[in-house]
């Protein structure tokens, strides 16, 4: 009989944790009952910036928000790119229900481009196989009251079957 035992393998084990930064989102209304509540609450975590970032709302099932993430930091005309894993990282580790997504443009302009509505359409089927909705996409400015929002104008991307 062989003595000789198999080599053991050290694997990693790993931890997912979501750590809170000490600036809080202060929001007036915390449940996103309408476009324009989402888009206030966009506009206080992104609207004034002077380059475009894309976040999330995470919401739970009434709408209440629940916590907020900064997926990417671009340019002044655009981000580079954007990774589905991240933002849906951070939601299924805040315990999301669902999310409202949303974007600056420091142009002043809040209509989106064909390839804001690409990477939306992106971001719904990922949603999609998750079991966690995207349920609008608000372009926020400067302007507090300038915004798009694709539910409301009915741009946001429909996913298939």
């Amino acid at each position: 009989m062989n003595s000789t035992k198999a080599p053991v393998h050290k694997v990693p084990v790993y931890e997912v944790r979501l750590v809170q930064t000490r600036r809080p989102l202060r929001l007036a209304e915390t449940t996103l009952s309408d476009a324009t509540t989402s888009a206030h609450a966009l506009h206080a975590l992104i609207g004034l910036t002077d380059r475009e970032h894309f976040a999330a709302l995470f919401v739970n099932g009434h709408h209440h928000v629940t916590g907020a993430h900064i997926v990417a930091v671009g340019a002044q005309h655009g981000i580079p790119s954007l990774d589905v894993r991240v933002l849906f990282r951070a939601a299924i580790c805040a315990c999301s229900s669902a999310l409202v997504i949303g974007h600056n443009h420091p142009s002043g302009d809040p209509m989106p481009s064909a390839e804001d509505l690409a990477t939306t359409a992106h971001f719904m089927r990922a949603a999609k196989i998750l079991a966690l909705p995207i349920l609008d996409h608000v372009i926020v400015t400067r302007d507090r009251g300038r915004f798009h929002s694709m539910f409301q104008r009915g741009t946001l991307p429909c996913v298939d079957e």
